[in-house]
Parts: C-alpha cells; sequence; structure tokens
C-alpha cells in the first residue's frame, strides 16, 4: 500500500506533464512548459537537485502562469526527495498558505508529514527500513503527527487519508513508549516529579495506548517515592482495574502499594 501511495505521490505532484527533448537554449529563454517538462523528466530520472533548480527558475520567470501553483508543490517534492527537509517544510507551508482552497493541499499535508516522518532518520534505519525513536527529533515527529491527523480529519475521503491513518496510529504509539522510557530514565535516576509529569503527559496525550498501563504504574511508584501515599495508592488502583495483566501491578504488591496477592 505505501508503495502504491508513494507513486501515487509522484504522479499526482507531476499530473498533467509531458516529457519534451532535450534543448540547448539558454534556460532562461524557455517556456513554463518546457521549464516543467524538463523537471519532470529529471524527477523521474532522480536527479532532484536538477529539478529543483528548473523549478525554481520556473517560479521566478513565471509566477502567475499556469504552472506556476503546480511547480510549488512539485518543488516541495523534490526537495523531499534531494533530503533539503527544511526547504521542503517550507515550501509545503507557503503552498498551503498561498492555496488554501487547492486540491492539492491534501496532498501537501500528506508531504509535509512524511518529511517530518522520515526527517533525522539514521543510515541504519533508511537502509533497512527499522524506525525507532532514539537519537531522532521527536518534534518533527509531532509535527509529522499533526499533518497525519490533518489530513484523516480534513480530508477524509482523499487518497492519502487511510495511510495517514495508519502512521498516524504509529506514530502515537511511537511517541507513548518513547516518553515512558524518558520517565522511566527520570525514576531511575530520582527525578520523581519529573517521572509523575511525563506519565502524565502519557495518559493525556495518548489515552488509548498500551503505555498509559506503564504510565499509571510508574506514576505510583513515582508518588510512593515522593511521600504522597494516598496517590500512589489511589494510581494503582486504577492501574490494577483497568490493566490487571500489567507487570507493575505484581511490583506495586511487592512494595505494598497495591493490596491483594
Amino acid at each position: 500500500m505505501r508503495r502504491l501511495l508513494s507513486r501515487v505521490c509522484l504522479a499526482v505532484a507531476l499530473a498533467s506533464l509531458t516529457a519534451c527533448g532535450r534543448d540547448h537554449h539558454k534556460v532562461r529563454h524557455w517556456p513554463a512548459q518546457k521549464f516543467y517538462a524538463h523537471a519532470v523528466s529529471a524527477l523521474k530520472a532522480g536527479n532532484y537537485h536538477h529539478a529543483v533548480t528548473l523549478l525554481e527558475e520556473l517560479e521566478g520567470s513565471y509566477p502567475y502562469g499556469r504552472y506556476a501553483a503546480q511547480a510549488e508543490i512539485v518543488v516541495a517534492y523534490a526537495y523531499y526527495k534531494s533530503g533539503e527537509s527544511d526547504a521542503a517544510i517550507a515550501a509545503i507551508k507557503r503552498f498551503i498558505r498561498l492555496h488554501p482552497t487547492d486540491p492539492r493541499v491534501a496532498y501537501a499535508y500528506y508531504l509535509e508529514g512524511l518529511v517530518n516522518f522520515n526527517k533525522n532518520k539514521s543510515i541504519i534505519e533508511r537502509a533497512f527500513g527499522v524506525n525507532q525513536l532514539r537519537g531522532r527529533d521527536s518534534t518533527a515527529l509531532r509535527a509529522a503527527l499533526r499533518a497525519f491527523e490533518t489530513v484523516v480529519k480534513k480530508y477524509p475521503h482523499s487518497i492519502y487519508a487511510t495511510d495517514s491513518a495508519e502512521r498516524a496510529n504509529y506514530l502515537i504509539d511511537m511517541l507513548a513508549r518513547n516518553d515512558i522510557s524518558v520517565a522511566r530514565y527520570y525514576y531511575i535516576h530520582g527525578a520523581y516529579v519529573a517521572t509523575a509529569d511525563r506519565c502524565k503527559r502519557v495518559i493525556e496525550h495518548y489515552p488509548r495506548t498500551p503505555a498509559v498501563a506503564d504510565a499509571l504504574g510508574l506514576m505510583a511508584m513515582a508518588y510512593e517515592r515522593m511521600g504522597m501515599v494516598h496517590l500512589s495508592r489511589d494510581t494503582a488502583q486504577i492501574l490494577a482495574l483497568n490493566f490487571p495483566a500489567s507487570r507493575y501491578v505484581k511490583r506495586l504488591r511487592r512494595a505494598h502499594i497495591l493490596g491483594g496477592s
């Protein structure tokens, strides 16, 4: 599905274009259609930097022509493929701001999600397709989540909605698990207030993820360490009631925070 959508993304970005032969005239004298066609050829050949150059020339030479808006979104895709994430995002936001009712806005948000989702990916992740948060910019991933959720909410009937929903769900789980890892780090190092605060964030922002069970368990333990006995026991009881199979239930019982056996 994702491979198909990737092909669809390129097809949409290059819609209504046809390739044309090489021309040895100076680029600045080309008509808009020729700029466009050569940019398409460059994209298809994987020559993204050259595509960017041609599209920027097109935008500069024909800012109000029939190809202008299309060039704006295609150049964002070219930036993305060439690894220029910040430039891609800037181009996407500009397109959305200038063309808020354009049918391609759904694609623009989807592309924004992809750019942020893949931002700062490691070489290993790129080579083997393994997604992990360690060492990556969680701010970018949260931005990706917002973009994918925008597609789902505002453009539910677009061809990007299903994949956006899948990616959003994956990111929610990924970000929640990352917050739990941070909370554990805080707990191990005696930062109990920070532990409780991070766990609260998981419960508030990612209430439908499995990470909520861990958040409740860590929170109960952090409260106990801070001497907040009643809060600790109340939190432990909520955990036992809603997630009886959680590993933290046994741990809290061993620590006599939670009653029963």
